[in-house]
């Protein structure tokens, strides 16, 4: 007999209720451990994203699709990002902020010869990727499985790869070595529109810094991705890179056009933490909300600013450094 208000636990740990439902009442006889109620547990929801977030940003499986996404470099902490050298391959008049020779004449473009050294450096402007994601304690205590949470993963993971591009984007569309060009919007059925665009892209190559679309990755707009995927359905193509010849960065937020990054230069330099890795992840318990903050973070430079050496007098004894139009951006209007 229990003595008036007194609790016991129930001695039971599960009650089985069979009739024409079938279902279970649960007692927990015990505190609560993750082994027992992972399911249920919001920490052991967190501390599985972070490890998977750590395991695959971290590893050596992502290096390797960032590199073939856009050319990019990882460099250790406290280093200085790598500035590119290459030869052109084609003469090229390039012009420039008005700049006074010897004999005060005034010069706004100079030609540069085929075999000429055109060098990269960063730009003004670094890129600190961070996102945070809040998750709240009822949502996961209803319970969740295997399956969500990879969703819930993938989703927060492509989520920052559209952003970060995304501002990428916007940080190429202003830089220096950005040559714009525009060109009417194609219209029609998505197997027509992307031949335009094709077609586009192909007119429009740098030929000093490549001479196919294949030496490109083309950052677009994600709006596009339907349109060329439906385009690449209907060529019997595996996928868009396949069917455009090139590499493929799509991104999100304002729509800034589309760009050949040359993969002869490096755009991307990630800088490394101490320990060697190139993503923060950190989960951080927020009572005052009942939730867990997890946050990632990264930052990286752009190495977009293209710079080469014109000759100012026909001896060719006096020369300028000039910025070197070395990004194709391509606004669709």
């Amino acid at each position: 007999m229990f003595k008036p208000n007194q609790y016991v636990k129930p001695s039971t740990y599960t009650t089985a209720i069979v009739d024409g439902n079938t279902g279970s009442i649960r007692f927990n006889t015990a505190d609560v451990r993750a082994e027992t109620e992972a399911a249920t547990d919001p920490s052991v929801y967190v501390q599985a994203l972070v490890d998977a977030a750590e395991e695959y940003l971290n590893g050596d499986e992502w290096r390797e699709e960032a590199m073939e996404r856009t050319p990019c470099e990882f460099r250790p902490a406290g280093s200085e990002a790598t500035g590119q050298q290459i030869i052109a391959m084609a003469d090229r008049t390039v012009t420039f902020d008005p700049r006074r020779n010897w004999d005060n004449q005034t010069i706004d473009k100079g030609e540069v010869l085929a075999g000429s050294m055109i060098f990269t450096e960063a730009t003004d402007t670094a890129l600190v990727i961070s996102h945070r994601a809040t998750i709240l304690d009822h949502n996961i205590q209803a319970g969740f499985t295997e399956g969500s949470l990879a969703q819930t993963a993938d989703k927060i993971l492509r989520d920052i790869e559209l952003s970060a591009a995304g501002k990428i984007a916007a940080i190429l569309s202003t830089a220096p070595s950005t040559e714009s060009i525009s060109e009417a919007k194609p219209t029609g059925k998505p197997v027509e529109i992307a031949e335009d665009l094709i077609d586009i892209l192909t007119m429009n190559i740098n030929q000093t810094v490549g001479t196919s679309l294949a030496d490109f990755v083309v950052l677009l707009p994600v709006s596009l991705l339907p349109v060329l995927e439906r385009a690449a359905q209907r060529a019997g193509v595996e996928d868009i890179e396949t069917l455009i010849g090139a590499g493929v960065q799509p991104y999100n937020g304002t729509d800034h056009g589309l760009f050949l990054l040359p993969k002869m230069f490096t755009s991307l330099s990630y800088r490394e933490r101490a320990n060697g890795d190139i993503w923060k992840i950190e989960a951080t318990r927020n009572g005052n909300h009942q939730c867990w903050d997890l946050e990632i973070m990264a930052v990286v430079d752009i190495v977009a600013n293209g710079k080469v050496r014109v000759k100012l007098t026909a001896d060719g004894l006096q020369t300028e450094t000039v910025a070197f139009p070395m990004i194709t951006n391509i606004k669709l209007t």
